[in-house]
């Protein structure tokens, strides 16, 4: 705003919101009546002795539903300098847990926190300034320490910093929760094999793949999606052919191969360095195959509670329900095996997504209530869905691997392989995975305590560490 009080310059969305009010600019942006009286003595005092003492202050509109920064700027110098207010827009809700954030990313003590929040909450320096004896030198004394901790170059800077990074906490709660899906993107290599996508923690950083299960998809990562963040790893969950919109299923002896094209075609288009391959479950063998394959392009591969190779179908005896069911299908009647799939969706309809973490044998409490949690149920309904979309055709090719011995797959040399296996893991015991893995060079088995075959979900501390034992190499 210029002197005048006209605009003189606006965004794109800014024009559009205010010419939808056809109203002048105070009115438009809806502002409080000490919000109005602040701007009307900002734009008398520009250009004036006055105008150079005063700092930014965030005004609250009358609906209390955003806040706004507004602050006094110049360009230029002598006869040729102009004077206008600026006014932005500043999107977050200051709540207990964006206060708990700040203060342990900068250091803020509660005193700090709580100058901070009023200054949120609209209330200027200067009547600040009569709650305290060392005045406004004192309010400005405690707002420098503030803007020292963070590195901002002044009070509007770290207001915008603490606005962008309580927006991202903000987003980050709603993905792990279920509430927004991830930022999703698409590969596409050929017209029958494309590949849908999600991106999951920090925006730079070292990269991950996840590669997923059959029945929990991406749930497993995504509720981790702040841990990722502050943690510095930038994850790309992949869904295989069969899941999402990604392409079509292949016939089951051209899996890998396909799989293994698209990953290299996701590598050349986010151009990831060295990522590391986070395997889960039932994409183990996707996981371990990768890190052969692609051993000069992968850093490694951390594999969690994988399900190994399968040289008898005695092995999966501890499988129930319509889990074990749709093994012995795959193995003796693949042909009816739509049949078993659509009975197996139609239960989980009828009796709940429960039934997902129920097929899971040997959960103990703590798991147990995790997995039924409101936040849990949103996520695995949200990966179902995922499955659902091409009528579980990802799922059936998945079970031919499942119940199929894929060592040849993974003999000779390999980028480091971490296999993180709960002791309790019923589907897959310690011993049978350490038989299938013995004198395999730069292949780990580790036996985790607790957690059985769940350890993504309870215990993801283990998780980080290895990845970052991979990408510290």
């Amino acid at each position: 705003m210029d002197v005048d009080g006209k605009v003189s310059r606006a965004s794109r969305v800014a024009r559009v919101f205010l010419q939808k009010r056809d109203a002048d600019v105070l009115t438009a942006l809806d502002l409080n009546l000490a919000g109005q009286a602040s701007i009307k003595r900002r734009l008398s005092h520009l250009g004036l002795p006055a105008y150079s003492r005063e700092g930014p202050e965030v005004l609250l509109r009358l609906d209390g539903t955003r806040r706004l920064l507004c602050r006094s700027v110049s360009s230029g110098y002598g006869l040729q300098a102009s004077f206008g207010v600026m006014i932005e827009a500043l999107d977050f809700d200051w709540t207990k847990r964006a206060k708990e954030m700040l203060g342990a990313t900068f250091g803020l003590h509660l005193q700090e926190l709580e100058l901070l929040g009023k200054v949120f909450e609209g209330v200027s320096l200067e009547d600040l300034a009569q709650t305290t004896r060392g005045g406004l030198a004192d309010i400005d004394a405690q707002l420098q320490v503030i803007i020292a901790k963070t590195g901002a170059p002044g009070l509007a800077e770290m207001l915008r910093l603490f606005c962008f990074l309580i927006d991202e906490l903000a987003t980050d709660d709603r993905i792990a929760s279920g509430v927004e899906p991830p930022p999703e993107g698409r590969l596409v290599r050929s017209s029958n094999h494309p590949l849908q996508f999600y991106k999951i923690g920090a925006d730079t950083g070292q990269p991950v793949i996840f590669l997923h299960g059959l029945l929990d998809g991406i749930a497993g990562v995504q509720r981790l999606q702040s841990q990722f963040r502050k943690r510095g790893f930038r994850v790309y969950a992949p869904l295989r052919c069969g899941y999402g919109c990604s392409g079509p299923t292949p016939m089951p002896e051209r899996s890998f191969d396909i799989f293994i094209d698209q990953l290299e075609g996701l590598l050349e288009q986010e151009n990831l360095q060295r990522p590391i391959l986070l395997g889960h479950r039932g994409g183990s063998s996707f996981a371990h195959i990768a890190a052969r394959r692609l051993r000069d392009r992968v850093a490694g591969a951390v594999i969690v509670s994988g399900m190994g190779p399968t040289q008898n179908l005695r092995e999966l005896s501890s499988l129930t329900g319509h889990l074990r069911m749709m093994a012995l299908t795959a193995s003796y009647s693949p042909k009816i095996m739509p049949l078993v799939v659509k009975h197996w969706a139609r239960s989980i309809r009828q009796n709940g997504l429960m039934t997902l973490a129920r097929s899971q044998s040997g959960i103990d409490g703590d798991a147990n209530d995790l997995l039924e949690s409101p936040t849990m149920t949103a996520l695995l309904q949200s990966s179902h869905d995922m499955s659902l979309i091409q009528q579980c055709t990802g799922l059936m090719a998945d079970f031919h691997w499942i119940v199929n011995d894929w060592r040849r797959h993974i003999d000779g040399p390999t980028a480091p392989v971490i296999y993180l296996h709960g002791e309790g893991d019923q589907v897959t015991s310690t011993e049978r995975l350490q038989r299938a893995m013995i004198g395999r060079s730069n292949v780990q088995v580790r036996l985790c305590h607790g957690g059985g075959g769940l350890l993504l979900y309870t215990r993801p501390e283990l998780v980080f560490s290895a990845l970052e034992e991979l990408a510290d190499r």
